[in-house]
């Protein structure tokens, strides 16, 4: 009897049984575990996914490229871009042969499709860069999107929300549009120079019969009569005068008035258009705050859209992006993200998510 045989005697007298074989096994599958690379459970050496939060052990936990973490069920690394299904097209997940330049299922290249718009190296349908689309996926993709009604709920939503803005910016403007800059009041009589009015004309006396025959008997009396004459004649050319004058300045102030009545009548529709405007500014108001809650409940019916495949999940998502510049990127579910480019970026796409502003 060898060494290790009696010890193991001995071992089993001091402990008064014996193994049973399902144990041993157990303890053989002990040391032959590792621990799950997601969750860092103990893991036998010949299963195919994790007990405990079901990681599949196929797939890489780790990018090749960079070394980042991936998650379970990704096709692409967050981190890099990197493609992490070795043998797989980008596109529909086919089986690729070694030698194989494009996929036998889908006919799309095996590195990816240049985009002919941007230039950019694409592995997706939808360019990320540009966001044009690549492929005949992309193509049914954008019909699908416009007959499916909760995406057409969020176009039609956002839509309806850009022109109530837009509206609402021209009715901001009027609203605080200043008025009009000659808006000075009329000239009135008390407002004219008094030198600018003409005295009213001097009532002259009359002569009686006896004084002009008087003043006619004489030589000197027939001068100063001319010379009254003379006066006289000075006096109504003058009245003529300060009457044209009278005459220019009472056509000045009817012309001040008639401005003056403009001026009020254009200040009365301002204020009625102001009046309007306040008025249309609070029902445009209203409206925009449904179109934005329409646009709320239509992403959020989007958000629960579940998909098979992550690239399936892309084509939807790009191809229902609203064509706003408002865009700030699409919101995953995944991890609560907001990828800028849209679901291209996000490694758990077939998860649901929606394009936020």
């Amino acid at each position: 009897m060898s060494d290790y045989q009696e010890a193991k005697k001995q071992e089993v007298k001091k402990s008064g049984s014996v193994p049973s074989a399902p144990r041993a096994q157990e303890k053989i599958k002990e040391q032959n575990a590792f621990p799950c690379p997601n969750c860092g459970a103990s893991i036998p050496d010949d299963a195919l996914f994790c007990p405990e939060c079901g990681f599949d052990l196929n797939h890489p936990a780790f990018c090749q490229n960079c070394g980042a973490k991936t998650s379970p069920g990704a096709d692409i690394c967050e981190a890099c871009k990197t493609w992490l299904l070795e043998g797989q097209c980008k596109f529909c997940y086919a089986h690729l042969p070694p030698d194989a330049e494009f996929c036998p299922e889908c006919g799309n290249p095996k590195d990816g499709i240049q985009c002919p718009h941007c230039g950019a190296l694409s592995i997706f349908d939808f360019c990320p860069k540009c966001g044009k689309p690549l492929t005949e996926g992309a193509a049914q993709a954008l019909k699908l999107a416009k007959d499916d009604p909760d995406a057409q709920a969020v176009v039609e939503a956002v839509e309806q929300s850009v022109k109530i803005e837009a509206e609402l910016a021209e009715l901001e403007a009027l609203i605080n549009s200043e008025p009009p800059a000659d808006t000075a009041p009329p000239p009135t009589v008390d407002s004219i120079p008094p030198e600018d009015i003409a005295p009213p004309p001097v009532k002259r006396e009359r002569f009686s019969a006896n004084q002009m025959a008087a003043i006619m008997n004489t030589e000197k009396n027939m001068e100063d009569a001319a010379a009254r004459r003379a006066e006289a004649e000075k006096r109504a050319q003058e009245e003529a005068e300060r009457r044209e004058e009278e005459q220019e300045r009472q056509a000045k102030l009817r012309e001040a008035r008639a401005q003056e009545e403009a001026r009020k009548r254009e200040e009365q529709e301002r204020q009625a258009k102001l009046q309007a405007a306040m008025l249309r500014k609070e029902t445009l108001e209203r409206e925009k705050e449904k179109a934005l809650a329409a646009a709320i409940l239509a992403s959020a019916k989007c958000r629960e859209k579940k998909f098979f495949s992550h690239q399936e999940a892309r084509r939807f998502h790009m191809a229902m992006r609203p064509d706003d510049n408002r865009v700030s990127g699409w919101l995953c579910n995944y991890s609560g993200t907001v990828h800028a480019p849209g679901p291209v970026e996000c490694a758990e796409p077939s998860q649901g998510g929606c394009w936020v502003y």
